[in-house]
């Protein structure tokens, strides 16, 4: 089938509103292998869009050719209603204003059980049997999630053309940061090419977080499966979080170079025909997520960074400071920021004016931290 643009209405929320999700289609529908690629999830990062834009020329451009062998779905806007919560110039569309509010990559609906249930007795010595017995009972139990909402029509939406699929690349940023990603401890030779394509210099594993992201929605079922079925049950999918540097870190230098890296991985995946791309000589280095030290800022204040993206740091150092501003001593105002542990300062808040408690900084690191606990290993749940 040749390239189209599949358009999905979302319930409306109010009298007289509408918002949609468009849709990228490229190759036949049911060719393996399916990658599907999404930005924008939070709708405060944004330079997900521009590399999915320049993405979805590169497929035109091969599917004229006749060079698509599996199928591709790509949303370059994720999320439409994130993007309407513009208060007075600013888009805060990390959390939702309504539908109870939250995190909008957080406890996305969880299936792994009603699967379970409906699959069991049939699963037999053949993986090819069992995928394709799983993929059926997912997409049948996601067609039944509600959609009274609009938050609920987004989420059911995308996992409507993502839950089948063999790869799914879901695309972030952070404050300021290099870019790195996030992703299963199992995926990490999988990815390993994804993120060498990338000039990524580091990723960080987990078995799991308990936040129930998308991410970690989309490969659920399998895990969990996994644990009583083994080699049966191989991976129907393998995800990961791609967190594309700082939330101002956009040009079309950088997303035309960001866009020929997943390109590039679509051709060692065979999903596109095209002639490899020699990867660029890796740096890439996977740290244990739950060996992430969350610097914190003492107090309230303004902060002030000692230390770079990607400087390593050893536990002990100072990183910078946070100056509390209604100090009365302002000799003794500045309270300094301490690492826990020896490693690589790789993402930081972009906003300088800091809240008493929040997370500011994370330093990738090699040891388990004491404070950091399995299944709750992010903060804004």
């Amino acid at each position: 089938m040749p390239y189209q643009i599949m358009t999905h209405n979302l319930p409306s929320a109010t009298p007289g509103t509408s918002r949609l999700i468009k849709a990228h289609h490229f190759g036949k529908i049911g060719a393996r292998p399916k990658v599907y690629l999404q930005a924008g999830l939070h709708a405060d990062e944004w330079p997900g869009f521009l590399v999915l834009n320049a993405l979805i020329k590169k497929l035109k451009q091969a599917e004229q050719e006749g060079a698509i062998l599996g199928e591709i779905i790509v949303v370059p806007v994720a999320n439409p209603i994130g993007l309407a919560q513009n208060f007075h110039g600013y888009i805060p569309g990390r959390f939702a204003f309504s539908d109870g509010g939250g995190n909008f990559n957080r406890n996305w609906p969880q299936i792994a059980e009603k699967v379970e249930k409906k699959i069991r007795q049939d699963i037999d010595g053949s993986p090819e049997h069992n995928t394709a017995l799983i993929r059926k009972a997912i997409m049948e139990e996601v067609i039944k999630l509600p959609e009274n909402t609009e938050l609920q029509g987004l989420r059911k939406t995308l996992l409507l053309m993502s839950m089948d699929a063999d790869d799914v690349l879901d695309l972030h940023c952070s404050g300021e940061s290099c870019m790195h990603a996030y992703l299963p401890q199992e995926f990490e030779a999988y990815f390993k090419p994804l993120l060498v394509h990338l000039k990524a210099k580091l990723g960080l594993s987990e078995l799991e977080t308990g936040a129930a992201s998308f991410d970690e929605t989309n490969v659920a079922v399998w895990r969990h499966l996994k644990k009583d079925f083994a080699h049966l049950v191989p991976w129907g999918c393998r995800s990961l979080t791609l967190e594309l540097r700082g939330e101002n870190d956009i040009s079309k230098e950088m997303a035309e170079e960001d866009a020929a890296g997943l390109f590039a991985y679509l051709i060692d995946r065979n999903v596109v025909n095209a002639l490899p791309v020699d990867p660029p000589q890796s740096e890439l280095s996977y740290f244990p997520l739950d060996a992430m030290d969350l610097v914190k800022a003492p107090c309230a204040g303004i902060v002030c960074y000692h230390k770079n993206i990607g400087d390593t740091v050893e536990e002990g150092e100072v990183i910078g400071e946070v100056v509390d501003l209604m100090s009365d001593d302002v000799e003794q105002s500045s309270h300094r920021l301490i690492s826990r542990t020896n490693g690589v300062l790789f993402a930081r808040l972009q906003r300088r004016l800091v809240i008493c408690g929040e997370s500011i900084a994370k330093i990738a690191g090699k040891e388990h931290l004491a404070y950091r606990e399995i299944g709750n290993l992010f903060e804004d749940k």
